[in-house]
């Protein structure tokens, strides 16, 4: 098993897929629990899309500028990769909570429209992007039923403007593959919206 310079070397130096696999299955929980708590411990009156915005936007950060932040880890003190990934969080927690961003208000989903057709495809996020309650609410529940990986594809490519070409180099895969997962990632989304609306399952 790596220790945890040999996995930061390997991720942030070495470029290796695998490693970066490991790294996001490991400490996604810790990311995820770090966001967590530092809003309960703040009264903030987050909402799950709150959480998944700063859990998305740390590992951004991560992988930005070719691992730059990831770089900066040194293990010293003894200090673990956990301990260092908690504290990176909870200051981007921090500064989440002070920025404290307002809804953009636009014009709400007309009747019978697709969901995705109203989301835009550059620097809004979809939860800014619609008005509709009841709307929102089903996407958020799409958006959550995607594995991490592909929740952070999507943040790229449709929140953040991040190309497919500088998705591809930040994520060290193939730019067909992220055009692939692009595809695979809009057609769960629809399927698992569909199925929302079908069901009835949304709870507004």
């Amino acid at each position: 098993m790596l220790n945890d310079l040999d996995l930061v070397r390997r991720c942030a130096y070495e470029g290796d897929g695998q490693a970066w696999e490991t790294f996001a299955g490991k400490y996604s929980p810790v990311i995820w629990s770090s966001v967590q708590k530092t809003f309960r411990a703040h009264f903030f009156p987050c909402r799950q899309e709150d959480v998944e915005d700063v859990f998305n936007s740390v590992f951004l950060a991560l992988i930005e500028s070719d691992f730059n932040k990831l770089r900066q880890y040194r293990g010293e003190n003894s200090c673990s990769l956990q301990t260092w990934l908690a504290v990176v969080t909870i200051r981007m927690t921090i500064d989440y909570m002070r920025k404290d961003r307002r809804h953009l208000q636009v014009e709400p989903l007309q009747e019978g429209g697709d969901i995705l057709e109203n989301i835009p495809s550059r620097g809004r996020s979809p939860h800014d992007a619609l008005e509709d309650k009841q709307t929102r609410t089903i996407l958020v529940q799409a958006l959550s039923g995607l594995p991490p990986g592909d929740r952070l594809i999507y943040r790229l490519l449709c929140e953040r403007g991040v190309s497919p070409e500088q998705t591809a180099k930040i994520l060290d895969i193939s730019v067909a593959t992220i055009y692939s997962r692009k595809n695979r990632i809009i057609g769960k989304l629809k399927k698992i919206i569909s199925d929302v609306q079908e069901n009835g399952t949304s709870n507004v």
